[in-house]
């Protein structure tokens, strides 16, 4: 069976282009960088690392349409929605500054709705968010915005 490539699947694709396209060039036309980035790695090379990754994943997703463009009529699968509401979640658990709960609420719920049931599994993903503060906090020393649990753990640190 041919794929044909149609105008309305390009659309959300040309969205995420012009996305990438936007946080290229944001990337790397900091004047001055944030002082919570200039402190661990050379200043502009963050933003530049993330922006280069948005542009793989939009070229990746780009071609996989190509190939095999989505059908229209396709509904999105109630586990779209359940995941837009988990990152709802991690949103409000921003605004109320705990950062550290957001992190292991998020990478747990995502594991379980998407169907990982292995405990051992499910534990490791949810020291994930504390090895990855770990590592940008002494590799990076990058600090996290202060939290009820990120106070415990400078003053552990």
């Amino acid at each position: 069976m041919r794929s044909t490539f149609t105008l309305r699947a390009a659309v959300p694709l040309g969205i995420v282009a012009l996305v990438a396209l936007m946080a290229v060039v944001r990337a790397f036309s900091f004047d001055e960088v944030p002082a919570i980035l200039a402190r661990g790695m050379q200043p502009a090379t963050f933003p530049q690392l993330v922006a280069g990754l948005i542009v793989v994943l939009a070229g990746i997703a780009f071609l996989q349409d190509l190939r095999s463009p989505p059908s229209p009529q396709t509904p999105l699968p109630r586990i779209y929605y359940l995941t837009v509401m988990l990152m709802a979640l991690f949103a409000a658990l921003l605004v109320l500054n705990l950062f550290l709960i957001a992190l292991v609420v998020v990478t747990l719920g995502a594991s379980l709705m998407w169907g990982e049931r292995r405990v051992p599994v499910l534990i490791m993903m949810a020291l994930a968010p504390l090895a990855a503060i770990v590592l940008f906090d002494m590799v990076f020393e990058v600090r996290f915005p202060r939290s009820p649990l990120m106070n415990l753990y400078y003053q552990w640190s």
